[in-house]
């Protein structure tokens, strides 16, 4: 995990809620929506986080569907880790 994917995991988890938003996601963490859409599929990938698509695209979703990301227990401790 790199420094940006980081940001993004602090950033869900500083809103304090299970799935925020992804609009509120990329304002706290400042990444522009199509790099934040890819890092989060990896972050899911990885077993991070959790991410809710939609089918169709508003404008509140990043590109792939994306809308909202919550913290799985592995990035919960991935928080409690090793801190940049």
């Amino acid at each position: 995990m790199d420094y940006v994917e980081f940001k993004i995991l602090k950033a869900i988890a500083d809103l304090q809620v299970p799935y925020p938003q992804a609009d509120r996601i990329r304002e706290r963490s400042g990444i522009d929506a199509e790099d934040l859409g890819v890092r989060l599929e990896l972050l899911e990938m990885q077993g991070y986080v959790r991410t809710r698509r939609e089918s169709t695209i508003s404008d509140r979703s990043l590109p792939g569907g994306i809308y909202a990301a919550g913290l799985t227990t592995a990035g919960k401790r991935a928080m409690a880790g090793e801190r940049w």
